[in-house]
């Protein structure tokens, strides 16, 4: 008989995944729109999140309770051309601390003393949570630190 779905999360909740070897990272896309910008270190490796709104899915218009904005998120690494850079999200905009140079999901400077600057993507992939965890049962679900 099928295994029972991971409870750790709503079934049909959205995660960004991240899986390399015996490492699985699920970011809950709630989590992720909840801050905006996500800073994170796996396996040693400084990835850093971005979010970016989206419209109502279609699929939960009968309910507008139920109803859920889906938006989009992206992983890169958050280094350019040797520089770390830590940043923000304001306004629905994303700026690096360093030069306050605005980013795209895509991981671009599109405007300030970086403009045209790319940051390398990290591969990962939005699925829902129900086939995630099928998956990769090992994973870590990633909660927002308290302060």
């Amino acid at each position: 008989e099928p295994a029972a779905p991971d409870p750790r999360l709503p079934a049909l909740e959205r995660v960004l995944g991240y899986a390399a070897d015996d490492t699985a990272v699920a970011y809950p896309l709630s989590t992720i729109a909840a801050v905006g910008v996500i800073a994170d270190t796996i396996n040693g490796q400084d990835v850093v999140i971005f979010y970016e709104p989206g419209a109502a899915s279609a699929l939960d218009n009968t309910s507008i309770s139920a109803s859920r904005e889906v938006g989009a998120a992206g992983m890169f690494s958050p280094q350019v051309e040797g520089q770390r850079l830590t940043f923000n999200y304001n306004d629905g905009m994303i700026t690096d601390n360093e030069t306050g140079s605005e980013w795209d999901i895509f991981g671009r400077a599109v405007s300030g003393e970086l403009a045209g600057a790319q940051l390398e993507p990290v591969e990962s992939h939005t699925h829902f949570w129900f086939a995630w965890a099928a998956f990769r049962p090992d994973t870590v679900v990633y909660k927002e630190p308290s302060n």
